[in-house]
């Protein structure tokens, strides 16, 4: 049981380090960040209308540009926010899904954290509990199906066909070397039927197995969605920190105005940004 959840957990890390290997091929570039600060000074210049004697009225003011926050901030506050780092938003919500989404700052990565919980741990109990049962129909095979009931080499098997000395020495070798070949047949060749005690003991069987199998593939079922979980995770993750890093310095709208101005003859173009 250990080993073979054991085996479906290595097999989960391979896969996982190679999408951590295409994310640092991918987002390598994106690691470093940092601040862009662009300022514009005050510029004059002459006077769109009026004397060319007059004092300057072409007035071009432009605030300085500072890398803004994707959200509000209070009056007075300086932003502490830079950018989001893509190469690790991605890599972290590819080891733990979620954790790369609530880096860049989004809650939804706790959905993530939650579907991760809920993969894996409805993995182990369906693989625990699957296990249990083929503990339990492989006892009960041992104590209802015996090689002194299957029928002698040329004689009639209970479904009809001849039984031959190849299926007899077939089925001693997978008891002997290969018991999971040996526990399928019994239940599934009609030949070996017949070693049963009765009907309903064969019927029992399959009925044990069908729900152990069941309880197994549900066990993978669960681990590839956690895979599945770690892939849209990082992905998204990827995304955000992308989409984040691209509204900063991005919401900025510039306005031009002509004023006239009291105390000059000329005309005032004026240059403003809003948020």
């Amino acid at each position: 049981m250990a080993r073979s959840f054991g085996l479906k957990l290595l097999g989960f890390f391979f896969v996982c380090a190679l999408i951590l290997v295409c994310g640092l091929l991918t987002c390598g570039t994106t690691w470093a960040s940092g601040t862009l600060e662009v300022k514009g000074d005050l510029a004059l210049s002459s006077p769109l209308i009026g004397p060319l004697d007059s004092q300057p009225s072409l007035l071009l003011a432009q605030k300085a540009i500072e890398e803004p926050t994707p959200t509000a901030k209070k009056e007075g506050e300086e932003s502490s926010q830079t950018e989001k780092s893509q190469g690790r938003a991605f890599i972290f919500s590819a080891l733990v899904p979620g954790s790369g989404e609530l880096y860049v700052g989004a809650k939804r990565g706790y959905i993530f954290l939650g579907v991760e919980a809920v993969a894996w741990t409805s993995s182990y109990f369906f693989h625990k509990s699957g296990k249990q049962k083929e503990d339990e129909y492989l006892d009960f095979a041992d104590n209802h199906w015996s090689f002194e009931r299957l029928p002698e080499p040329g004689e009639t098997a209970c479904d009809g066909s001849v039984y031959t000395a190849e299926r007899d020495s077939l089925i001693a070798y997978f008891y002997y070397h290969n018991k999971q070949h040996f526990y399928e047949d019994i239940g599934k060749q009609p030949f070996y039927q017949c070693a049963w005690d009765s009907p309903q003991s064969l019927e029992s069987y399959l009925d044990m197995r069908d729900k152990s199998n069941w309880l197994l593939k549900n066990s993978d079922y669960a681990i590839m969605a956690a895979l599945v979980n770690h892939v849209v995770s990082a992905i998204d993750a990827l995304r955000l920190a992308r989409n984040y890093n691209a509204n900063l310095g991005h919401g900025m709208k510039l306005n031009l105005k002509l004023k006239t101005s009291p105390h000059s003859s000329g005309i005032i173009l004026v240059a403003s940004r809003k948020f």
